[in-house]
């Protein structure tokens, strides 16, 4: 049994026993439920359930329910539209009083019996049955799973609901409720007879806890604007009128049902979910409110609890001079970026962007601004930008794109907030990942430097390559002996030249188009770009000084054209011309050393 599962166990095993509270009775059908059945779950942001107890155990969800409708109704209407017909004060009336704003005649929440029924009359639906079908859905879509109705409870429901038809028509006579009230009172019934399970509601916690992405399928079930609104009035209404002692001693939005349901949420971190019969004088399950109480004290989980300082939102700062792209550069481009690529500014930024790290995100940026001219953002371990971070981001890239500053942001899982950012500003740009990112700062500093890469379709001849510069002191003639001893061949995009385990058995000389080399991570599942290798670059040189078996794949990346020579017509330079043989070898070995001093310096500027 895993640490997390002994505590649940612990906390179950704690109050299995207590007997005191009773089953709801108002409600024939919920009056045969058993007093004994206990089930504790919780559901972590990645989808994991811890359950102990009667956790699968069926159980109709009741007023849990009517927060996840008020999310549907807030989707399907907009907030501004369902406000003006529910409130959002909390009241210390019974869940099922018959009141309403004086005025208005909006019900004061949604969590009061008033307020459910109106919003179920919200979501969308031609008739009774679209409207549910499309409420059954939203539910199926918070849990995970597809959920079904209790008829038996329902027809219960109905059969006792006059108390909730009266409640609809005064808010009909208050012109707040329109349309059937025997129509939309049937809705609210069968709403409230779908039937959950402990593990359920953990599930549909922790979907509003993952900011309205559900853990376990990954669909967006609803906005993160919309999950702010329902987390309010499930903290300031969701428990009855003891709200305000729920906060006090738990401090999490939840809701809870007559049937004995408990659903609670920890924002970011968890969803929990609690079943068991017995309520107290108010209508809260007492098992499931004191097992929330423990585990909240015992993990510290209230909502206003300190958590400490997170780290860093920077992991890490880097200049364009000492962390490179892969793309291979000739004598000239690396000599100006060594130079100049100071004015390229990496910040590789980590987890979640809130205020308070966009805030340490936007001092650091513009701590590092002496003779920036590109900053490059690196999102890859971002988990999300948030509203407030986008704000505060959003003035920062501004205030660079005055002062001529270029912001690219180097983003692989396009994060939602990012477009935002960029919106209406014109020195920005989003990228797929941190090296195209880099990639392109550094063609924008060399072309301002007049050094341009020529375009893919360029050719550049054999005897431009700079792997060969040496041969120039021993005239044409060692030239051509080489132009002699190669084969040209031709690709097209997309085309494997080599891949991995394969004979290492010729030199490329790449005279027109872009060649990739990639490498496999640790488990195979995925290639990364080790290098880009333009016109006028070569590649497999190593297989001239040790042989063996290739260690990349190379791929197209635009149509190529490359000079190939081949192991054995290496062989017949050395017999044959010794001096264009040796000339090339030394080219080869500063190659080698050049790449490693790079990688080196990289290396070093990462550990900083």
């Amino acid at each position: 049994m895993g640490p997390m599962r002994k505590v649940l166990a612990d906390i179950h095993d704690a109050f299995q026993g207590d007997t005191s509270g009773s089953v709801a009775s108002y409600i024939p059908e919920l009056a045969t439920a058993d007093p004994d059945l206990f089930g504790l779950a919780v559901t972590t942001m990645d989808g994991l359930h811890y359950q102990v107890g009667d956790s699968q155990v069926p159980f109709t969800i009741q007023s849990v329910s009517k927060p996840f409708v008020y999310a549907l109704a807030l989707r399907d209407r907009g907030t501004d539209d369902v406000l003006a017909r529910v409130g959002v004060e909390p009241t210390g009336d019974a869940f099922n009083a018959i009141t309403l704003e004086p005025g208005s005649g909006r019900p004061l929440n949604p969590m009061v019996n008033a307020g459910a029924i109106l919003t179920s009359s919200l979501v969308l639906g031609s008739d009774t049955e679209e409207r549910f079908a499309r409420i059954l859905d939203g539910l199926s879509s918070f849990a995970g799973r597809r959920l079904t109705v209790n008829e038996r409870v329902f027809t219960s429901e109905r059969g006792t609901g006059d108390r909730n038809r009266a409640i609809g028509f005064l808010m009909r006579g208050a012109g707040a409720l329109r349309g059937s009230v025997d129509e939309i009172c049937d809705v609210y019934f069968r709403q409230c007879s779908v039937e959950v399970t402990a593990a359920d509601l953990a599930m549909m916690a922790g979907t509003l806890a993952h900011g309205g992405v559900n853990p376990r399928t990954g669909e967006r079930v609803l906005d993160e604007e919309h999950v702010n609104h329902v987390l309010t009035v499930m903290v300031t209404c969701g428990m009855y009128d003891r709200a305000g002692t729920w906060l006090f001693r738990v401090g999490l939005p939840a809701k809870s049902g007559v049937a004995g349901g408990v659903c609670a949420v920890l924002p970011g971190q968890l969803g929990i979910g609690v079943f068991s019969p017995p309520l107290d004088e108010v209508g809260n399950s007492v098992r499931g409110v004191r097992a929330c109480e423990m585990l909240a004290s015992r993990f510290a989980l209230h909502l206003l609890a300190p958590q400490g300082e997170p780290p860093h939102p920077v992991r890490g700062t880097h200049r364009g001079d000492a962390l490179s792209s892969k793309r291979l550069r000739g004598a000239r481009e690396r000599a100006a970026l060594a130079r100049s690529g100071s004015a390229i500014a990496i910040h590789e930024l980590q987890g979640d962007l809130v205020f308070a790290s966009a805030e340490r995100v936007v001092r650091t940026v513009r701590a590092n601004l002496d003779g920036v001219r590109w900053v490059v953002l690196d999102l890859r371990r971002v988990a999300a930008v948030r509203e407030p971070a986008v704000e505060l981001i959003r003035v920062m890239v501004d205030d660079l794109a005055a002062q001529g500053t270029t912001v690219l942001f180097a983003d692989p899982r396009a994060i939602s907030g990012v477009d935002r950012l960029m919106r209406g500003t014109a020195n920005t740009m989003r990228l797929p990942d941190l090296e195209t990112a880099l990639e392109h700062a550094e063609e924008a500093l060399l072309a301002a430097e007049d050094l341009a890469t020529p375009p893919p379709t360029a050719y550049v001849d054999l005897g431009a390559q700079e792997l060969l510069a040496d041969l120039a002191d021993l005239g044409e003639q060692a030239a051509h002996a080489v132009a002699d001893a190669c084969e040209r061949r031709s690709y097209e995009v997309g085309d494997t030249i080599f891949d991995v385990g394969e004979p290492a058995d010729a030199l490329f000389f790449v005279t027109r188009g872009v060649v990739n080399a990639l490498a496999p991570n640790s488990d195979g599942t995925r290639w990364f770009r080790l290098s880009a290798i333009p016109a006028g670059s070569a590649f497999g040189e190593l297989a001239l000084v040790e042989g063996g078996r290739r260690s990349t794949r190379t791929v197209v990346a635009q149509p190529a054209t490359c000079e190939v020579l081949s192991v054995e017509a290496f062989a017949t330079l050395l017999r044959d011309q010794p001096d264009v043989y040796n000339a090339l070898v030394r080219s080869i070995a500063r190659s080698l050393s050049s790449q490693l001093r790079q990688a080196t310096l990289e290396i070093q500027s990462l550990e900083e």
